[in-house]
């Protein structure tokens, strides 16, 4: 089987649309399957990265003419150049057989031009907003449902919803992590890129926090370095990182994680760490409340509507409330099993079945 993925990273986008795709790309790989991946040459697009790890890439315009480069991560791509820029990537390459596209800018009419390349066409989601020209539809959300999709689907589509088809990395198969009377480390990370600059607000928030051992990841090319930098040096308890390789590892020390409402959200449930979380974007903000109404997580709301005192009164408050914790991490561990990315990939390689059956389809 061959699967070419259409996905993009940059710092308005962020990178979590690659990052679970790529998951489901290694495991894809794993069982056989040869993988592709077409990415635009946007600031901070990840394509080095997966041609390090052995994908074949296609490099897409960074910019389409009559593009607005400063459009929000939900407004729509001029479709018709997408599909062209591919056309001249994929030149003479073999056809595939399907087509998985993360992107909120591409919609049915991408979708429906993309066939050209294969006979049938995934779309990963968050939003539910526009209409999808697909043969399988995955929402990993806990605010995504099948009725959602009712009026934006064609007929036949299958569709998988929820946390259960949510595609972490091998590891997050993992015992939980063990709930201390008092927090004492905490994990501080807002995306791969932090644009909106909330890993500096966090440290704002902390600085009477002596007690806590805090690991800040702040995301490549931070706007906010030199601040924190400031903030940090004379901090001996605050290890401030642009970049770790090991951020899995940091997952498992951590007592609490102050973060966005992103891709991680389910990392952190799969591990029980309990979680502290501001949405920093439009497209994380539904799934953020019903994780929060499950008792999942403490949502402070929108990154615009959170101060930085309530920001350090929350972690004050969930750092020394061992019971608030092990109440979060018990819910969370209910919702996700790790087992995400194989259910996907099996429903990649099953005949399509209708969408009643592919929600509720515990074979998979």
């Amino acid at each position: 089987m061959r699967v070419l993925i259409r996905s993009d990273a940059s710092p308005s986008i962020g990178s979590g649309h690659i990052a679970r795709c790529l998951t489901l790309a290694r495991t894809l790989r794993k069982q056989g399957v040869h993988v592709a991946f077409a990415c635009r040459l946007l600031s901070g697009h990840r394509l080095d990265n997966l041609a390090a790890e052995g994908f074949e890439t296609f490099a897409l315009p960074d910019l389409y003419p009559d593009e607005d480069p400063q459009q929000v991560i939900e407004s729509m791509l001029p479709w018709q150049a997408d599909i062209d820029a591919l056309a001249q990537a994929l030149h003479s390459h073999p056809v595939f057989d399907w087509i998985i596209v993360d992107h909120y800018g591409l919609d049915h009419h991408w979708q429906t031009a993309a066939r050209r390349w294969a006979p049938r066409i995934a779309a990963v989601d968050d939003l539910a907003t526009r209409r999808y020209a697909v043969d399988l539809l995955l929402n990993q959300n806990l605010s995504g449902t099948p009725e959602a999709y009712e009026s934006l689907l064609t007929p036949g589509c299958q569709i998988l919803c929820g946390p259960r088809f949510a595609m972490l990395r091998d590891e997050f198969r993992c015992p939980a992590i063990p709930v201390k009377p008092q927090a004492r480390r905490v994990l501080v990370n807002f995306g791969g890129f932090d644009a909106a600059m909330q890993t500096h607000h966090a440290m704002l928030a902390m600085v009477d926090f002596d007690g806590l051992e805090v690991d800040f990841v702040a995301g490549a090319d931070n706007p906010a370095w030199a601040q924190m930098q400031a903030l940090a040096a004379d901090r001996p308890n605050w290890r401030l990182h642009s970049f770790v390789s090991d951020f899995y590892r940091l997952m498992t020390e951590a007592d609490l994680f102050v973060g966005a409402g992103g891709g991680t959200s389910w990392e952190r449930a799969a591990m029980g760490l309990p979680t502290i979380c501001i949405a920093v974007s439009n497209n994380q903000r539904a799934n953020s409340e019903v994780m929060a109404s499950s008792g999942a997580h403490v949502y402070l709301g929108s990154r615009e509507q959170v101060s930085v005192e309530q920001l350090r009164q929350a972690i004050g408050f969930v750092a020394g409330n061992q019971g608030v914790r092990q109440s979060m991490a018990r819910h969370s561990r209910n919702m996700v099993d790790g087992l995400g990315a194989q259910r996907v990939a099996a429903a990649l390689a099953s005949p399509l079945v209708p969408l009643c059956q592919a929600t509720h389809d515990d074979a998979l």
